[in-house]
């Protein structure tokens, strides 16, 4: 019975497997891939409370400071801009129309974040005015955590009326010569670089502002930067990669994950549907039926959890790093100790029935 329902879970795994969720974020948090150094191609320019130190409030962001920031990192050689930051309301009216004009100017490819609430008509017309006074490019930069809050997948166009239809990571990763069609589901982490840096690097807004030419250019030149909030504790995320650092992502690095994983091409995890899942877990099974009869006609306990949790976990684990293929761990070892446990069973029933025949006759 347990097998057989098995081939009905892959149906809504790994969405409500909890356990499928702890797996695959032990495998992500200690077996990603990891750089020798910081990514090449994106990084980041932090909005902190130091950098708005001199200004008469922090949130909403000065958009005179931004104008500001893009037109900097413009001149340095910046190949795609990302903004992340909500333009759901107009602040002040000369440093709304700065950053509108400094945006139509700029010869770097310029992306800007959105989101479409339904709910919130007046916020939506907003949005869509300014993006379009802008000639900005722009992408939804919803983050959709689990039922445990935790970051995994991408998040998708709100609804088939979207005006937007892709993220805000997709569209910069464009920006910057990615060819793709669609995004993979699953995000692909990367871990901190071999060398002790930071993944993707970045300076404080005030501190870029305030470097000379030549630094600027070393950081940005032919690179996406993305440019995003870092004020206190807002704006933190729960990822797999928490597990290492006992801490939430900031949103900006979480869109530069993205970015660079497209960027790359060749780090995406991929899922098995559920046509392949059932075939997989149908050899899994039958396998361990085979060897379950097999051992039990020696006397030899092949029940042991430590024996089948072992060759369990290292063709998982095996097959993630080498093959970046996420097999469903809970299901595999269910179908692995079900069928073992099926194949002990069904020896012992062959036993027992020649035994009777045996003692009729």
């Amino acid at each position: 019975m347990v097998l057989l329902a098995l081939f009905l879970v892959p149906a809504v795994a790994p969405a409500l497997l909890r356990a499928e969720h702890w797996a695959a974020d032990w495998r992500t948090a200690f077996l990603s891939d990891r750089l020798p150094g910081s990514h090449a191609r994106v990084a980041i320019i932090p909005v902190t409370e130091d950098s708005l130190a001199g200004l008469p409030y922090i949130l909403p962001i000065n958009r005179g400071y931004l104008a500001d920031l893009v037109a900097a990192l413009d001149q340095a050689g910046a190949l795609a801009i990302g903004l992340d930051f909500y333009f759901a309301r107009d602040t002040e009216q000369p440093y709304d129309e700065k950053l509108t004009a400094t945006l139509r100017s700029t010869r770097a490819k310029v992306v800007l974040g959105a989101f479409e609430d339904a709910s919130r008509p007046a916020q939506l017309a907003n949005q869509l005015r300014f993006i379009a006074e802008s000639g900005a490019a722009a992408g939804y930069i919803d983050l959709i955590p689990e039922a445990d809050h935790v970051v995994r997948y991408r998040a998708r166009a709100p609804g088939t009326h979207a005006r937007y239809r892709d993220s805000f990571s997709t569209v910069l990763a464009r920006a910057a010569g990615w060819a793709g069609t669609t995004p993979p589901d699953r995000i692909s982490w990367l871990l901190p670089p071999g060398d002790g840096r930071s993944t993707f690097e970045e300076i404080p807004a005030h501190q870029f502002l305030g470097a000379g030419p030549a630094q600027r250019a070393a950081l940005t030149k032919d690179r996406i930067i993305i440019i995003g909030g870092k004020l206190f504790s807002l704006d933190r995320h729960w990822t797999p990669l928490s597990l290492r650092t006992g801490e939430g992502m900031s949103g900006v690095d979480i869109h530069a994950q993205m970015a660079a994983e497209l960027l790359d091409g060749n780090r995406s995890y991929a899922e098995l549907d559920r046509s392949s899942a059932q075939i997989f877990l149908g050899m899994l099974a039958a396998l361990a039926i085979v060897l379950g009869a097999r051992f039990q006609a020696r006397g030899y306990d092949f029940l042991d959890w430590r024996v089948a949790s072992f060759l369990v976990i290292a063709l998982d684990l095996v097959v993630f790093r080498y093959f970046h293929l996420m097999l469903p761990f809970t299901l595999a070892a269910v179908a692995w100790i079900a069928g073992v446990t099926a194949g002990t069973q069904l020896r012992r029933a062959v036993d027992w029935a020649r035994a009777q025949w045996l003692g009729g006759t």
